[in-house]
């Protein structure tokens, strides 16, 4: 197995299940989750995550005081896909507009034009984009269950 065929099976996954449990922790070191619905590029073997969201208090909250975020998926079929990430608020105007096209040209249901939820715009005071930087992908499917493989994992070069 190629470490890249788990970065290829998880992008995969995420494309096809689209929408993803996130976990971050807070200052009372309590985890919270959320829904969210990540774009993940791969590009030369590195994956990166984005997602369109709105700044709330909380997020800012958890994430400045642990940018470490869980990204879990899961479909019907049992296929999961979990990205173990660092997460950063991107604040470049031009990568966020480039983020903003990326989902709008994907095809549906990964594809969304944000026009409605967000008014304002990839750059206005409502939207925020968020870059997950995982430094584990961990992809098991239902085939894996059965024939009872473990989970295959990927971890960019260090």
């Amino acid at each position: 197995m190629v470490v890249e065929d788990v970065a290829r099976d998880f992008v995969a996954i995420t494309y096809r299940v689209v929408w993803c449990s996130v976990a971050t922790v807070g200052p009372t070191g309590r985890p919270r989750s959320r829904v969210l619905h990540p774009y993940w590029e791969m590009t030369g073997g590195h994956v990166r995550g984005w997602a369109v969201t709105r700044p709330t208090p909380l997020k800012l909250a958890h994430l400045a005081h642990c940018p470490y975020v869980s990204c879990s998926y899961w479909d019907p079929s049992h296929d999961t896909a979990v990205a173990e990430c660092v997460a950063s608020w991107e604040t470049d105007p031009s990568e966020r507009e480039r983020v903003w096209e990326l989902f709008r040209a994907a095809t549906p249901p990964l594809g969304y034009d944000f026009a409605a939820p967000f008014p304002d715009g990839p750059n206005g005071g409502t939207t925020a984009v968020l870059q997950l930087d995982p430094w584990l992908l961990r992809v098991h499917t239902a085939a894996d269950l059965a024939a009872a493989r473990p989970p295959r994992i990927w971890q960019p070069p260090a």
